[in-house]
């Protein structure tokens, strides 16, 4: 029976690449620059701005024209490459937009689930330099959502994962629960408690 533990917070490219062997990863980024709301397709090599506002998921990493992260944005498939947005890996610092400045997940206790594959992606991102939309992508607020979806382009992550949806009575287990512009449910399930982070993010943790 595979169980959640304590939530582990973290830092680092290294780190982030160390937690999608295991899981998907919530991660913040700076997503308030036109590169990020007009992301279409390709590895993402410059991205202004340095705050981070915006809650996704790191589900994978791999190689095409770049080292990269893949992350699951929550704004639709319409957005980005069918919903994701590829961010180039081994740039040092916070990362590419802010990427591995705030790292957190749960860790996993009991059946160990298998490890993803480590083998060369044989599909990269659709071009080899980003692309962006000539309208405006649509407005976002900030939201965790958790997904193991992926390609054999990436390393991708095994399916045991946190939810960000909110369940009746408060958000669920290591889910948002607090950020600017968060309108969804501000307390937790029970056993659970709402932990600050920055303005811009708290997370549902284990009391």
């Amino acid at each position: 029976m595979l169980s959640i533990g304590k939530t582990v917070q973290t830092e680092g490219e290294a780190a982030l690449v160390a937690a999608l062997n295991k899981q998907p990863v919530s991660v913040l980024v700076e997503a308030g620059n036109e590169v990020w709301r007009n992301y279409k397709s390709g590895v993402i090599t410059q991205c202004p701005g340095a705050q981070v506002d915006h809650a996704v998921t790191a589900v994978g990493y791999g190689t095409s024209t770049h080292d990269y992260f893949k992350i699951k944005n929550s704004w639709g498939a319409q957005w980005g490459e069918n919903g994701y947005i590829y961010l180039q890996r081994g740039v040092g610092g916070n990362g590419m937009c802010n990427v591995v400045e705030y790292i957190s997940y749960p860790t996993l206790t009991g059946t160990s689930v298998n490890a993803p594959s480590t083998s060369q992606p044989t599909v990269p991102p659709t071009t080899s330099a980003p692309t962006v939309k000539p309208t405006t992508a649509p407005t976002f607020s900030p939201t965790t959502k958790p997904s193991t979806t992926g390609t054999s382009q990436t390393t991708t992550a095994p399916t045991a994962k946190p939810t960000s949806n909110p369940s009746p009575g408060g958000a669920a287990a290591y889910a948002q629960c607090g950020g600017n512009n968060f309108s969804v449910p501000t307390s937790c399930v029970q056993g659970f408690a709402c932990k600050f982070y920055s303005e811009w993010y708290s997370q549902c943790i284990p009391q």
